[in-house]
């Protein structure tokens, strides 16, 4: 049994209509009740996409029949412009169950990416222009720093060809368009995989008017691209799995306070389509929190920072006001039987 602070989990992909005969959304939430989470935060690219507020509205209702854990949505922002300006506008009804806005700088599954610099710099000018404080989350890779092509016969051909420096640049760009435009909100890289992004944000931190938050996975953290040799494509997402190194230095960053957040990115497909020729990207991981927490404390972290990168950090920056509560959880490798897979089998000892 694993004592600790609730988390909050606050990036999740619970799915939608994609896949009609797999109940994906009340298997998360019966997940996220089993490891003890105090609330989910929903990623916008389901099937719907989550951008509008009659969507929006729908998916807050089906929750309230699904779940008593708190949850909220991440409005998703698009390459439309009057949509854009409507969802900040949205982001700052504080009452809407919209915690924060999303932007995909590249394409990953729901293909939501807004690709063009132009439409970038227009987002980051309107939410100056409508006075915008809130949080700003980004999938930050830049296809333009691709390499080759994904061949799914060598998965780890996803890892390759997605090159960290695709990361580390977009940050770079977004964080240059959010100075240049005046941002005032938070800036929040989502499931950051390259150490060199990290160390661009110790660097740059302290020079900007704007607030930074880093999120980590448990997967860039425990996960690398020897684990395509069990797994194959089943462990694809995005950003990849890295070099061990990479990987290795992830971690030291989790464990030494340079990562705000964890995230699990739980992102779970039919293994049938994982299994497929176009396998999609995404791995189920809301089971492993308990096992997660407790590679973070064999590995050492001090207990007040694992406190603060599971709870408090996210209560803080979501302004979720949760009141803190401690849980007695048993770890279940059982769970993972819903999606046919343990992603984390390596480390799951």
């Amino acid at each position: 049994m694993v004592e600790y602070l609730a988390p909050i989990d606050p990036h999740v992909h619970l799915r939608g209509e994609e896949y009609p005969n797999h109940n994906f959304f009340g298997l998360g939430f019966r997940n996220a009740q089993s490891v003890g989470l105090a609330a989910v935060l929903e990623q916008p690219n389901p099937k719907p996409w989550l951008i509008d507020s009659k969507t929006i509205s729908e998916r807050l209702i089906r929750a309230k029949l699904d779940t008593k854990i708190r949850y909220g949505i991440h409005i998703g922002l698009t390459n439309d412009l009057n949509q854009v300006e409507n969802a900040l506008e949205y982001v700052m009804d504080n009452n809407c169950g919209v915690v924060s806005d999303k932007v995909f700088y590249v394409h990953s599954t729901g293909n939501m990416g807004i690709l063009d610099p132009d439409v970038q710099k227009k987002i980051w000018e309107i939410k100056t222009r409508l006075g915008y404080k809130g949080i700003s989350i980004g999938h930050f890779e830049d296809e333009n720093w691709f390499l080759s092509k994904f061949d799914p016969l060598h998965p780890v051909s996803h890892s390759k060809r997605q090159d960290p420096t695709a990361e580390i640049n977009q940050v770079e760009a977004q964080i240059k368009n959010a100075y240049n435009f005046g941002f005032q909100g938070t800036f929040y890289i989502a499931h950051v995989s390259n150490p060199e992004t990290v160390e661009f944000i110790e660097r740059t931190r302290s020079k900007l008017p704007f607030d930074i938050v880093i999120e980590a996975t448990f997967h860039h953290m425990f996960l690398n691209t020897l684990d395509y040799e069990t797994h194959g494509n089943r462990v694809k997402v995005n950003p990849p799995l890295r070099n061990p190194g990479m990987q290795e230095k992830v971690l030291e960053y989790v464990l030494s306070g340079k990562i705000d957040i964890i995230g699990t990115d739980h992102a779970p497909h039919p293994i049938e389509r994982k299994d497929s020729n176009e396998p999609p990207s995404g791995i189920p991981a809301l089971p492993f929190w308990p096992r997660g927490i407790e590679l973070l404390r064999e590995d050492g972290i001090d207990e007040l920072l694992l406190e603060d990168i599971i709870f408090n950090n996210a209560n803080r920056v979501f302004k979720l006001n949760i009141k803190p509560r401690y849980v007695d959880v048993t770890y279940n490798p059982g769970l993972w039987g819903a999606y046919g897979y343990n992603p984390f089998l390596r480390v799951d000892k």
